[in-house]
């Protein structure tokens, strides 16, 4: 009878299945690393509790210490089983940014020479942009087209509430054309000095606008330059280190791009 049901195709399928699912748990459970608490760690937690309090840690110190550090190695490895560093977007941005930092390392100082020299390779970039300014009388309201006709005999004309006020002084164009649109920029920009013209909508309401001055671009000597320069500069390398450590281990991963 046992001869029999050991001959049997369907018997034989689940037993193998079952010896393949106990090797595999069996290997899971091997190569479980231990949570190691080194002698080193111990004198750490040590000084480190006596650096803080000014106090040497006492038994019952080390003890909580010891503790803590197990619950969080613990905690740590369930949060990797969990797979919450493939789904929570804080833990993998957290991620991403460390393994940013490994691949970077430290790096040297840049001479002073690397420095003008990128200056002088970017020079369109160091620039005080053109400027404008202006005085404006706002409404939030389209307002009555008599308003223009008072401005320009000198009249004073009560306009609404403007958080930055009647006066704005050398406002880069950058900033205009955010603040108040690309069309409100262009008629500044179109516009004579010191006469008054409007009413101008922008993106926050209704102008009547007196340009008072224009300033034309300027480059940036490399001295004022030179903390901006640094930081573009920065950026790049380590732009180009991450770039370079893909382009190493990009083969390692199979990459599928969905185009419609």
């Amino acid at each position: 009878m046992n001869k029999k049901i050991f001959q049997d195709p369907l018997v034989l399928f689940v037993l193998f299945g079952a010896l393949v699912f106990f090797i595999y748990a069996s290997l899971e459970n091997t190569n479980t690393v231990p949570v190691e608490l080194s002698e080193n760690n111990r004198l750490r937690f040590a000084q480190q509790l006596q650096l803080l309090t000014g106090q040497e840690a006492t038994q019952k110190d080390i003890k909580k210490l010891e503790d803590d550090y197990i619950q969080e190695e613990i905690l740590f490895r369930e949060a990797i089983k969990a797979g919450m560093h493939l789904t929570d977007p804080e833990v993998r941005s957290k991620l991403v940014e460390e393994m940013r930092y490994q691949v970077i390392g430290i790096l040297p100082e840049p001479s002073e020479a690397k420095l003008v020299q990128y200056y002088l390779s970017h020079i369109k970039r160091y620039a005080i942009e053109p400027s404008i300014s202006f005085q404006h009388v706002f409404f939030d309201d389209k307002p009555n087209a008599d308003v223009l006709s008072q401005l320009s005999a000198g009249q004073a004309v009560n306009g609404d509430e403007f958080w930055q006020g009647r006066v704005l002084p050398n406002y880069g164009i950058s900033m205009i054309r955010g603040m108040f649109g690309k069309t409100f920029l262009d008629s500044l920009q179109t516009a004579p000095n010191s006469v008054w013209f409007g009413p101008e909508q922008s993106l926050l309401g209704w102008h009547f606008v007196k340009v008072t001055n224009t300033q034309s671009g300027m480059p940036l000597t490399f001295d004022h330059a030179r903390m901006q320069v640094l930081n573009d500069y920065t950026v790049e390398v380590l732009e180009n280190s991450v770039d370079t450590f893909i382009d190493k281990v990009n083969a390692d991963y199979e990459i599928i791009r969905h185009v419609k």
